[in-house]
């Protein structure tokens, strides 16, 4: 076979870049009901993750400036401490044994004073009450932060594990009715329909060589047995066939019209049928494909050599 042979009536342009795909009232039902549900579920999660993210910020300013006030009042008993233990001098006990005085002190006696002692001196009880009481707001404040940063981390965990399994849900929904492609990509050999001039409405039977996940490319082949034509698309102008696991009477979708590699719009008249040799094939009507009479004969195509209408596409 070879592609690019009319049908009787030359279809019409199916692509407009803008206007998007008409859908089947059915799905496109099923879709947006699924859709508009999950978007409300999840509709105030950017206003708790705001709020949050904003009190956290708030919590921080005020955290930040305890520990300020931490630090300066640390650093202030430390150096009255020092300044208390410079007016310590050595000196002579009566008996000759070492000791100290304080300068500038009362007595001139020179003791011994033991740990305690010591201790006592440099102590400076409300400025040590003051540093207690400023650690443990500061503690208390980044107990806070912890704690609703750990909210916040479970507000988005628990909306991520929903949209996982939301998506999975979505996924075999759209698997059943062949509009879902893996990420993954076709492999060697899988049959695709490609885009070869994205401004054009023009989709054609290829075969793909290979699919480089990383740029998205495809190397396909073109299935004209006449054609010794290499492609090299992205991902966007090559459908890969396959899938289908539902088509129901009166379905729009785009076909290889038999004895070319062409894609045409046509409609489902009858549901997947079994042939002999093992095969699936669908009757279907193709638009603009009445012959002189003006009627519009059933014609069957393989399942494989079928897809859902591309995006941008405007169904008649």
């Amino acid at each position: 076979p070879i592609h690019h042979v009319v049908p009787p009536t030359t279809p019409r342009a199916y692509n407009d870049e803008r206007r998007a795909p008409k859908r089947r009232t059915t799905l496109a039902m099923s879709d947006e009901t699924f859709l508009e549900a999950f978007i409300e579920s999840i509709s105030t999660l950017p206003h708790d993750v705001r709020r949050n993210l904003e009190l956290l910020k708030d919590m921080d300013a005020n955290c930040s400036s305890l520990v300020d006030q931490l630090t300066h009042a640390e650093q202030e008993y430390v150096r009255r401490a020092e300044e208390k233990v410079l007016q310590l001098e050595l000196g002579t006990t009566s008996d000759g044994r070492p000791g100290v005085h304080v300068l500038g002190g009362k007595s001139k006696e020179v003791v011994i004073p033991t740990t305690e002692e010591l201790s006592a001196y440099v102590h400076d009880q409300e400025a040590l009450a003051q540093i207690k009481s400023l650690r443990a707001s500061a503690m208390q404040q980044a107990d806070e932060k912890v704690a609703i940063a750990n909210q916040t981390h479970s507000i988005i965990d628990a909306t991520v594990e929903r949209l996982d399994s939301d998506i999975a849900v979505l996924e075999n929904i759209l698997k059943r009715t062949g509009e879902f492609q893996d990420a993954e990509g076709g492999k060697p050999n899988d049959l695709a329909a490609v885009q070869v001039d994205p401004a054009s409405p023009e989709w054609i039977l290829a075969k793909v060589i290979s699919h480089d996940t990383a740029t998205g490319m495809y190397t396909l082949s073109d299935e004209d047995t006449e054609s010794n034509k290499i492609f090299h698309l992205p991902e966007s102008q090559v459908t890969v066939l396959g899938g289908l696991e539902r088509l129901s009477k009166g379905d729009p979708v785009f076909a290889v019209y038999p004895d070319t590699t062409s894609f045409y719009q046509a409609k489902v008249v009858q549901s997947l049928r079994k042939s002999a040799g093992g095969g699936t094939f669908v009757m279907v009507n193709f638009v603009d494909d009445s012959d002189e009479h003006g009627v519009t004969h059933d014609k069957a195509v393989l399942l494989q050599h079928i897809m859902r209408p591309p995006y941008g596409a405007v169904l008649q």
